[in-house]
């Protein structure tokens, strides 16, 4: 097990010292901003964390505005108490 361990370091160690001649490519406009980003990863991600969340605390499923808030909505409430004690 020893020597299968010292292969993969050796060969990790050897691939990643390897010099990059690759340049590095700035470009002069047309790139996704940052809200893009959001939009694309995050929303979908909080909107499910959430729906999985309500779905375990409360046995219920995210109302409409809660789901376009990217699930931000369902916390704000949960914080506040509005949903009351479980």
């Amino acid at each position: 097990m020893k020597k299968i361990a010292t292969i993969v370091l050796a060969g990790a160690l050897a691939l990643g010292s390897a010099p990059s001649f690759g340049q590095v490519r700035t470009s002069t406009g047309g790139t996704l901003h940052s809200s893009t980003a959001w939009w694309i990863l995050a929303c979908p991600a909080g909107v499910v964390t959430a729906a999985m969340v309500k779905n375990w605390k409360r046995h219920k499923e995210l109302n409409a505005p809660e789901a376009w808030t990217c699930g931000l909505l369902y916390w704000w409430n949960e914080a506040t108490g509005q949903y009351g004690p479980y």
